[in-house]
This record gives structure tokens, sequence and C-alpha cells, in this order.
């Protein structure tokens, strides 16, 4: 009874589960771009990001979404500021 055994690398079977993570991401971008979710899309460009540098990819850039968090970001901070300057003078 001769065994024909298939070994294969835990390498190669680990950088395959990552370029099949990364499509999954892609395909969750997509969705939430076409949704309008910036929550979602901001999660799925992370993650690309970083399934492209775990395979050694050029990393894709994602200006336009971070670009507006960092806008709401900025925004959202100065109106907390000028709400607690209001609380703060009575």
């Amino acid at each position: 009874m001769g065994a024909n055994l298939i070994y294969w690398k835990p390498i190669a079977y680990i950088e395959r589960r990552t370029y099949r993570s990364l499509k999954r991401a892609w395909i969750g971008f997509k969705i939430a771009k076409q949704q309008g979710n910036h929550d979602k899309m901001r999660y799925y460009a992370e993650g690309i990001q970083k399934f492209e540098r775990q395979l050694r990819l050029p990393v894709s850039t994602f200006s336009d979404i971070f670009k507006e968090e960092m806008e709401k970001g900025l925004d959202s901070t100065k109106q907390k500021e000028s709400g607690d300057a209001t609380v703060n003078e009575l």
C-alpha cells in the first residue's frame, strides 16, 4: 500500500490565504464604495494595505478616503473645542 502523499509548504499555503483575503478585501471595498459607507471603505482600505505589505506588493494609496476622514476629524475637533468653550463660559 503505497501512500502518495502530497507535501505542501506552509509558506505557500499562507501566501494563498493572504491573496484570497486581499481579493475579499477589494470586493468589500468596492461594495462599501457603491453604498457610500465611508467607515467600511476605510476598514477595507486598511486591510488591503496590510495584505499588500504582507505579500510584498506595491501598496495602494487611498488618499481620498483618508483625506476625507482627516477633514471630518478636524471639523469635529473644532466643533468640540467651540462647544467646550461655550460650556466653560457659563
